[in-house]
């Protein structure tokens, strides 16, 4: 059983006896999920949430938070579970105790959780100070009866960063020290598990200055040493730039990391580059993982025209790893994309985008390298090239709107083609290509709360010449609401098959049913049932799942259950939005913005997105549809545009 309990508190001093005495707001929640078919799980799991925060006067928090869910974990883990913190803050004074996590830099310490103190130090002039202390990891003994559980040593950790800002110019400076307990393991250990005590030392420099208003140039540059095991006595022979605060010996090593990027802001768009370089095996112990042993130099503009029409993104990048020549391969990467955002017309929207991706690869052969007679022998090898091409074409066109009714139609198509070349030769039965295509027409009837959508989908993909694989399949769903929209239900049904070599291989029937009910005010129920019935060559299958919950929000401050919805009215073309999001600016009525991150929604680069957090990502633009509220739109649409990129940073951080 597993328990999870966080406490953290913010105190402000400034506010005392200017506002109430005394206040408190939270929530709870329960949901259970029952589950039958064929996956291995639990039957039925449930989980069990709850945040309450008191407030005093304004200026002093107490926020309680837990979560107990009946998940099983069968092994120590060196990251602790249950958390507890308080950070006080005073005018610029911010104190951290207890459980929590800081960044200075993404090349320092970056997000790690410490057990420990930290403080901020912020005051209205140019000199800012951050400085934190603490353990970042338990020790955790070996034990042969628990294969899953990892062996560590404790370690503990503290780090400095100090800025001053002049008129045009910061200036910072980032210190990070990581340090094992050799003498934290009480119990012998296999030195298979290839674990030693380790020393780690972090200093980097960091400036961001402004041209003329215009352009903003900014570069960081970090050093960090490591000693792998400081038990080693042999010392080292020259010493480090950082031997003044790192034990050196023969293990120690030295990597780099630079950032430098610029951007210059012309019209309305920017135009800007960057280069990275992280050599190999870089990392500090102030952050849970680094990419490294690469370089990256990237180009990008942006720009809208046509009186905010048409957004315009222009990207392009090189990127190569093996910087030392250690690897048997080496590998280089080209990258360029172009992506277009049209609205002519506030019933039309159209978007669009292609990115080219070509991996080169050169592969030494290891037997010619053993066996060459001189160092002047030429040596073949292997060039291998991977060829990706990817185009995506989205039309949303509202077909009708009035206060009885809202019809809109949308057409999406998608089309990926990678293929394989050896020595400037295409590899035989090498290519893949890929279509999708989907088409789908939604009726809404505001006065009602009804929305009736009909899709279809199609998708077929062709590999070494060879028809591997076609999927179609019709969608329907429908919205309602009752009981004064206090009621929210949405059911669909979905019916897909599969054919290869021109026959029937599978066969999916999924029908969903979702509810959501508000009751009084702060009681909410909701109730998801899904059924997947799956008729293959192999056998007949069937899945289960019924997820139901309730939640109570209580205090000042709660979101109210029955705001009222707009559904099918237009917001007056004067009340425009404009901002700025990496490089896309976004335009228009607050209609016209969520149509804009809807067709970002719908790019192929979001087609592997869960399906939870796709609906959360609707239910997202839903809410922004209802707001009235222009600076809480932003806020939600920058928040939607977040969570995007998120999905895409966790993407590559998987392949």
């Amino acid at each position: 059983m597993c328990g999870f309990l966080g406490l953290s508190q913010s105190i402000d001093l400034d506010r005392l006896g200017k506002a109430k005495l005394f206040d408190y707001s939270g929530s709870l929640s329960a949901n259970g999920v029952f589950y039958e078919g064929t996956v291995d799980r639990q039957a039925f799991t449930y989980f069990l949430n709850g945040n309450l925060n008191f407030n005093i006067a304004e200026v002093y928090n107490v926020p309680l938070s837990f979560a107990y869910t009946n998940q099983n974990f069968d092994f120590s883990s060196p990251f602790k579970l249950n958390r507890l913190s308080i950070s006080p803050s005073y005018k610029w004074i911010t104190l951290h105790i207890g459980d929590a996590a800081m960044t200075f830099s993404p090349y320092t310490l970056s997000g790690h959780q410490f057990t420990g103190v930290g403080i901020d130090l912020a005051p209205t002039g140019p000199f800012k100070v951050s400085a934190m202390c603490g353990r970042f990891l338990r020790a955790v003994e070996y034990h042969i009866d628990e294969p899953n559980q990892q062996t560590v040593y404790l370690r503990r950790g503290f780090g400095l960063k100090t800025s001053y800002a002049f008129d045009q110019l910061d200036v910072g400076l980032i210190f990070f020290k990581g340090f094992d307990d050799e003498n934290s393991l009480q119990e012998p250990f296999p030195t298979e598990l290839g674990l030693t005590p380790k020393n780690n030392m972090v200093i980097s420099l960091l400036t961001d200055f402004q041209l003329k208003e215009r352009i903003n140039i900014r570069v960081e540059y970090a050093v960090s040493g490591i000693t792998e095991d400081v038990r080693v006595t042999d010392e080292s022979g020259d010493k480090g730039i950082l031997s003044l605060f790192l034990n050196e010996n023969i293990t120690t090593n030295y990597t780099n990391a630079l950032n430098a990027s610029i951007d210059y802001s012309v019209g309305n768009g920017t135009l800007g580059g960057a280069y990275e370089r992280v050599d190999p095996n870089y990392r500090t112990f102030g952050a849970y993982y680094f990419n490294n042993d690469l370089e990256n130099i990237t180009v990008n503009a942006s720009q809208t025209i046509f009186d905010n029409k048409l957004n315009i993104g222009v990207n392009a990048g090189l990127q190569r790893d093996n910087l030392d020549d250690s690897k048997a391969s080496a590998m280089k990467r080209l990258v360029s994309s172009i992506n277009l955002n049209y609205a002519p017309t506030e019933r039309l929207g159209i978007n669009g985008s292609f990115s080219n991706f070509q991996s080169y690869t050169n592969i030494r052969d290891q037997f010619d390298y053993i066996n060459r007679v001189s160092e002047l022998d030429n040596l073949d090898t292997l060039n291998y090239r991977q060829i990706s091409k990817n185009a995506n074409l989205g039309i949303n066109y509202l077909i009708k709107q009035t206060e009885t009714r809202n019809d809109r139609a949308n057409i999406n198509l998608v089309y990926q083609d990678s293929n394989e070349e050896q020595e400037g030769a295409a590899i035989e039965n090498s290519g893949t290509r890929f279509y999708n295509g989907s088409a789908s027409y939604a009726l809404g009837y505001p006065q009602q709360s009804l929305a009736i959508t009909v899709a279809a989908n199609t998708s077929y993909t062709k590999a070494g010449g060879t028809d591997t694989g076609l999927t179609v399949g019709p969608t329907l769903g429908v919205a309602k609401q009752f009981f004064d929209k206090k009621l929210r239900s949405n059911f669909s049904a979905s019916y897909n098959t599969s054919f290869a070599n021109g026959e029937q291989q599978n066969q999916f029937y999924n029908l969903r049913l979702e509810g959501n009910y508000a009751w009084k005010e702060g009681h909410n129920f909701t109730l998801n049932v899904l059924s997947l019935f799956r008729n293959t060559v192999q056998s007949n299958t069937t899945d289960f799942t019924t997820t139901f919950g309730y939640a109570y929000t209580f205090g000042r401050g709660k979101r109210k259950n029955n705001a009222p919805s707009s559904m099918g009215q237009s917001p007056p073309r004067n009340n425009l939005l404009t901002f700025r999001y990496r490089d896309v600016v976004y335009s228009g009525t607050p209609k016209e913005i969520v149509q804009q991150l809807r067709n970002v929604l719908q790019q192929s680069r979001y087609q592997q997105l869960p399906q939870e957090k796709r609906d959360e990502l609707n239910q997202m633009l839903m809410d922004m549809e209802q707001s009235k509220n222009t600076n809480r739109l932003k806020v939600t649409a920058i928040a939607f545009l977040e969570a995007l990129h998120r999905f895409e940073e966790m993407n590559k951080m998987k392949k």
